[in-house]
């Protein structure tokens, strides 16, 4: 049995620090999809809920796949504290895992309630061995390729996969889906 840490998918009004990786090449409709239904979450319930920073791995401003580049407030820290980790890739991410960086996100997985993967930052879970005997998903267009990566885990077609303290996305729209749900669980509608 997996020692299993509190799911940040259950009710409650405490509030959640997320830490956002954003790499180059990332779409801007997954940063926004994963950024905005926290940011409206935080306005209609006139508290602060959802308390969130982006940030890159050397804290310039990571260039979307559109060119716009995403203001972070500095550069990866695997030893902030945070409640959720999530990395936000698209192209290129899937080639990208450092030694100092798999080790970073595998510290901040074993201290933080949970971690995620969005479209391509799937592959750095995988990378740093998260997805053993976990379900995950990736974007669509990656996902025979993924599954052959990492054969340990149990790789779906879903538009997104909760599995414990692990969940992933396979692109902007399912981002978007399932930052609702967590807004859902956690406060309800």
């Amino acid at each position: 049995m997996k020692n299993e840490k509190p799911s940040i998918f259950e009710p409650s009004r405490q509030p959640l620090r997320l830490i956002f990786l954003v790499f180059d090449g990332s779409s801007i409709m997954c940063v926004a999809s994963a950024i905005d239904p926290l940011r409206a979450a935080n306005r209609i319930s006139g508290e602060t809920l959802f308390d969130w920073k982006a940030v890159s791995i050397d804290g310039s401003p990571p260039v979307t796949t559109s060119g716009l580049p995403i203001a972070v407030s500095g550069p990866f820290d695997a030893g902030e504290k945070t409640d959720v980790l999530v990395i936000v890739g698209g192209f290129g991410t899937r080639q990208l895992g450092s030694a100092a960086l798999i080790a970073g996100i595998r510290r901040v997985a074993r201290a933080a309630q949970a971690v995620g993967g969005v479209e391509a930052g799937t592959w750095l879970l995988g990378r740093a061995g998260l997805l053993e005997g976990r379900a995950a998903t990736t974007h669509w267009e990656d996902i025979e390729d993924f599954a052959a990566a990492f054969p340990g885990a149990d790789v779906r077609p879903d538009r997104y996969i909760i599995d414990g303290p692990l969940f992933t996305s396979g692109g902007a729209s399912p981002t978007f889906d399932l930052m609702l749900h967590l807004v859902r669980t956690r406060l309800g509608m």
